[in-house]
């Protein structure tokens, strides 16, 4: 036998961990909280459903009143955003920002011809130079770029915007 001064207690008691320190909690994987069954019978019965759903709406004659039946696809070519955009009726932002500034010359003309030493009409044309700096650099072609605005060019200007 070993001798009593190396025999262990039969339950030792792990070290205390103090008071203050809360116990560490590890955190357990999200199947553990899901019920799998219940999901995937969830699925099923939704599928189920969606497969209903698309033979009533075939045997209804659904598919014979699509529009464009019986006509041939046109495939986009090119960039599929601009035809996503031009699909949905969207002008692209350069566009928009093209017709702004249009307006804002017209704002300034007819600024100009009420009082024509307004000192507010230099400030304006700074800043809409800012937005014709910016539709430049939006714009896909070089042909489509504007110049900058003065007192002098505004009229000529215009109807190049137009």
């Amino acid at each position: 036998m070993w001798p009593s001064r190396f025999k262990r207690p039969r339950n030792p008691q792990p070290p205390s961990m103090g008071e203050e320190e809360p116990r560490p909690t590890i955190p357990l994987p999200a199947e553990i909280y899901v019920d799998q069954d219940a999901v995937s019978a969830g699925q099923t019965q939704l599928a189920h459903w969606l497969d209903e759903k698309y033979e009533e709406f075939v045997a209804g004659g659904g598919l014979d009143r699509l529009p464009g039946k019986g006509k041939p696809l046109t495939v986009p070519t090119g960039d599929v955003m601009n035809t996503i955009l031009k699909q949905a009726g969207v002008p692209h932002p350069w566009v928009l920002l093209r017709l702004t500034i249009k307006e804002s010359i017209e704002d300034i003309l007819y600024l100009v011809k009420r009082t024509p030493d307004d000192p507010s009409i230099d400030q304006q044309l700074s800043e809409l130079n800012k937005r014709i700096v910016q539709y430049n650099l939006e714009s896909p072609s070089l042909a489509l770029h504007r110049r900058k605005l003065t007192r002098e060019n505004l009229y000529v200007e215009l109807e190049k915007w137009r």
